[in-house]
Order: C-alpha cells, then sequence, then structure tokens
C-alpha cells in the first residue's frame, strides 16, 4: 500500500475530477477490473480512441526503439489518468501500456474529442497541469540519462522506485528499462552498490 504522501493532495483532485465526469452523456464509460500484471491496456502505434482513469494497481508505460530495445517511460499510480496526451493530440499511442501490478480501470472514449475538453474545463486544466509537471520530469531525467554514468542511473532508479512503489517486486529487466541501460549492466552495477551500502535497507537484490 502506498504511504500517504505529497502526491495525496493530486490524488484526491484527481479523484474529483474523474467523479465530475463519471456518467457523461458524452463518453462512453468502460471499467476493467483486476487486471492481471503484464496484460497489455492499449498497444504502441494503435489509433489513440479513449484515455484511462487507474484506480488501483500500477501501470507502466513503454516505447519500443526502432532495434527492438524497449525502455519504461513512466509509471502511473492510483488516480493518475493515462493516454490523454495521444487522444487530445490527434495522434497514435506513442507509447504502450502495461499492467505492472493487478489494476482496475476505467477506459473514457469521448464521442467527439475535440469537444470533451471544451465541455470540462476543470479536467482540461488539470491535464494539461499533470502534462505540464511531467513534460518538466521527464527533461530532468533525460539530461540525466545523458550525462549520468550507468552505475548512478542505475542507483537513482532503485531508490525511485522502490521509495515511490514500495512491496513491488522490481525485476532486473524492469530496473533495466527503467535506468536506459542493459539489463546484465543494471545486475552488475547493482551488485556493487549494494557491497557500498548505498541501496535501499528493503531491496533484496
Amino acid at each position: 500500500m502506498r504511504k500517504k504522501d505529497k502526491n495525496s493532495d493530486g490524488q484526491d483532485e484527481s479523484l474529483a475530477v474523474f467523479a465530475e465526469l463519471t456518467g457523461s452523456e458524452h463518453a462512453m464509460f468502460t471499467r476493467l477490473d483486476q487486471l492481471p500484471k503484464q496484460t497489455r491496456i492499449y498497444p504502441q502505434e494503435d489509433e489513440a480512441l479513449s484515455f484511462y482513469y487507474l484506480h488501483s494497481g500500477l501501470v507502466g508505460l513503454y516505447h519500443m526503439l526502432e532495434n527492438g530495445k524497449v525502455c519504461l517511460i513512466r509509471l502511473f499510480g492510483p488516480g493518475d489518468f493515462f493516454g490523454y496526451r495521444s487522444l487530445f493530440g490527434y495522434t497514435f499511442y506513442h507509447c504502450s501500456s502495461r499492467v505492472q501490478r493487478t489494476a482496475s480501470v476505467t477506459r473514457i472514449t469521448p464521442y467527439q474529442p475535440r469537444q470533451f475538453l471544451h465541455l470540462y474545463p476543470r479536467l482540461n486544466d488539470f491535464l494539461f497541469r499533470r502534462m505540464a509537471r511531467d513534460l518538466g520530469e521527464a527533461e530532468k531525467r533525460l539530461a540525466g540519462m545523458a550525462y549520468d554514468k550507468s552505475q548512478q542511473r542505475v542507483m537513482l532508479s532503485i531508490h525511485y522506485l522502490f521509495r515511490q512503489w514500495p512491496g513491488y517486486e522490481w525485476t532486473w529487466r524492469e530496473i533495466a528499462e527503467y535506468a536506459g541501460c542493459e539489463t546484465e549492466t543494471a545486475i552488475r552495477h547493482g551488485g556493487e552498490l549494494k557491497l557500498q551500502g548505498l541501496l535501499p535497507d528493503e531491496f533484496a537484490g
């Protein structure tokens, strides 16, 4: 269970925003409960027709590069909306979404996406602020990946993942995908960092 932290207020706000949409005559709502781990909610390059609200669980956003390598771009927890950048950008999904921990979501399919945000200004404002925040975090992470050594990226990734989602058993592959390196590299650096006492206490390795 996630600890109550500075994101709790944002989760409360997102729940209020979702509640305002519930029952809207301008969209179709489909509840998808208890989706098991590894379930793909939507694939990369599919036409974006819906966006999603995550009630419980954990969902990862993955991007496949031209060389076939898969990168874990972002993680969504309870109270997060996802898929809206592609939908309201009138494009295809730029990443795939996949369940990391058993999840329950609601798929929201606006009948007229171009008008939907105008009908719900509170949703418009909320998603705009979230997108701005996510962009800032993505730019900071991209800068780190460009200049930090792989060992530093692995250490920072482990600390971030274990702090944000305690209790989830992260695999070396997932850590490597988030750190932007090969699985073998993450395993090697993880062993070295553990010997140096630089990893969280809950990290079993």
